[in-house]
């Protein structure tokens, strides 16, 4: 009896809502279509993103793999190894080959997953501060705009990372706001603080967190009380510091927290202080251009967010949240002036979010002019934006689907030789034992990672040997002595000026000593020569091939291996 009257209650609910224990949860139409769209759109990403799994790295993403794998081994951050930016970086690769394995395919794997979550923590921040429909705009954005391969939305970049550490605290700021429960902002301020430890110049994401809060207390139509907003902001900014706080202790306890000072602070403002402001300009200008030339649709309509936020039906406090949330997602990019395209991988997800606003705004002010129930504005916008976004797949189908790694690499990245290291590496792996080791001269410490192999020495991005800061002269002759002592089976020369990067003034000690040293103890087994700038790149293997080899491009790498 007691279950017939169960069924009964059940099938009395109201349409689209259902019953989960004690609580009831209704969905609306725009939820079930925009749900069905999230659906098929992570599908199509999965699809899209599967096809990359075994692109080569570039430098920076094969350093920070390395370090990663460095980090799980119990290795100690700025001792053993060292970057610039904080040791949320070493930390948050380390869990992705914790997880998915020390192999090309298995980081981008991982990084195929970060991206998806990032998708979903867009759609649900945007849904819950505007709609399900702005939701879907926001995710799609993020979706294609996080793929622009001038943008390496490809790759497993850092700035991957940062942009769902943004994302996470960009949807617990949407519960927070929807809410107003305290632990929302505890959450939105540990993301937030991640975002910094994974990427210096995610500061300003740190600080807009705050800003928020500040703006939204201030332009508030309900009456304002301030111990809840100083709770909530404090929450916050407890949150914060409790991932820097974090991570800070880690490094004290390793006995380094002297060398993270100087690494991130002491080292990078030379690599800041790099670069003129017209440089800077003419660099951003051209970054632009690239990144946004085959995806202005999606850049055109979150931009519009500045242009509706003019219109009377926008409240100040939507205007003060679209405005600012653009401002500095652009600002972290800014620092330094270098304008890299995986620079602009932070700003996607702001960017997304703006996208949802503008729909939210566009759809505000035409439905306070017409109240027309004769067709759904909502369905007719969505339907707009859906077939622009297959367009737009339309005309880089071929990018999207049938990938070609060596085109790509150089399009993006020119003729640095990143398709190279990964053959260089498979020559090492097929003529090397575990046991035996190699070193670089020359910044491609991706063969490290696809090798499985150690670098003799800390130094294992060879740009710091020959950067401009002082030190470098010592760094050189410890490189030098640590390479002596491991007796490496393999040394690998690039004679390529983007692999180098020697700054001007700096000492030749190390490659003085690279020549003598490698006439003394060497032989060449392999020439890699980048003809026609990489567009035809010649492999020569083999002692005897490579002894009458001579190169044909001015740029090449040389494989040598120990004699005896």
């Amino acid at each position: 009896m007691s279950n017939k009257i169960q069924d009964k209650s059940i099938n009395q609910l109201p349409k689209g809502t259902i019953k989960i224990g004690n609580k009831t949860f209704t969905f609306s139409t725009e939820e079930k279509v925009t749900t069905l769209l999230l659906i098929v759109l992570l599908l199509l990403i999965y699809s899209i993103r599967s096809k990359f799994l075994f692109i080569p790295f570039e430098r920076d993403e094969g350093i920070y793999s390395y370090m990663g794998k460095l980090a799980l081994e119990g290795k100690v951050p700025y001792k053993d190894f060292y970057e610039m930016k904080f040791p949320g970086l070493f930390y948050f690769y380390a869990t992705i080959v914790a997880l998915f394995g020390d192999t090309v395919e298995g980081m981008h794997t991982g990084f195929l997953y970060v991206n998806l979550i990032s998708i979903l923590l867009i759609y649900f921040a945007a849904k819950n501060l505007f709609s399900p429909g702005a939701g879907i705009i926001g995710a799609t954005t993020f979706a294609f705009v996080s793929l622009t391969p001038n943008l390496s939305g490809f790759t497993v970049q850092a700035e991957h990372g940062v942009a769902l550490f943004i994302s996470c605290g960009l949807f617990f700021y949407a519960l927070a706001k929807k809410r107003n429960k305290w632990y929302y902002y505890l959450c939105m301020g540990l993301s937030m603080g991640l975002v910094f430890m994974v990427k210096t110049s995610g500061v300003f994401m740190a600080f807009w967190g705050g800003l928020i809060i500040i703006l939204d207390f201030i332009f508030s139509k309900k009456p304002r009380e301030f111990k809840p907003f100083f709770k909530n902001l404090s929450t916050y900014a407890i949150g914060g510091f409790s991932s820097i706080g974090f991570f800070f202790c880690i490094i004290y306890f390793k006995g380094s927290f002297k060398e993270m000072l100087f690494w991130t602070y002491e080292f990078s403002k030379v690599y800041v202080g790099g670069v003129k402001l017209e440089d800077g300009i003419q660099y951003f200008k051209y970054s632009r251009d690239a990144i946004v030339q085959n995806h202005k649709f999606f850049w055109v309509h979150s931009m519009l967010a500045v242009g509706v936020c003019l219109f009377r039906p926008i409240s100040f406090q939507l205007k003060a949240f679209g405005i600012t949330l653009l401002l500095f997602s652009g600002l972290t990019i800014v620092p330094g002036f270098y304008f890299y395209g995986h620079y602009w991988i932070q700003t996607v997800p702001g960017v997304a979010l703006v996208s949802a606003f503008t729909y939210h705004c566009i759809i505000t002010i035409v439905e306070s002019k017409f109240t027309s129930k004769k067709f759904n504005l909502r369905y007719v916008y969505l339907g707009i934006f859906a077939m622009l976004t297959i367009t737009h797949i339309n005309a880089l189908k071929s990018y999207y689907f049938h990938p070609n790694y060596n085109l790509i690499l150089r399009q993006v990245y020119g003729n640095n030789p990143f398709p190279e290291s990964m053959e260089i590496a498979k020559y090492i792996n097929q003529n090397s034992k575990p046991e035996d080791n190699i070193v670089l001269i020359g910044s491609e410490p991706q063969i490290y990672f696809y090798t499985k192999k150690k670098a003799p020495s800390r130094h294992a991005y060879f740009t710091a040997l020959v950067s401009s800061v002082p030190i470098h002269k010592e760094w050189q002759r410890e490189f030098v002595k640590d390479t002596e002592k491991a007796k490496p089976r393999y040394v690998i020369f690039f004679n390529h000026q983007l692999s180098l990067m020697v700054q001007p003034n700096t000492d030749n000690y190390v490659f003085e000593w690279a020549n003598k040293y490698i006439n003394e103890n060497y032989k060449v087994v392999g020439y890699v020569d980048m003809i026609n700038e990489g567009y035809m790149t010649n492999y020569v293997w083999g002692e005897q091939a490579a002894a009458t080899y001579k190169p044909q491009a001015p740029m090449y790498a040389v494989v040598f291996e120990r004699k005896n």
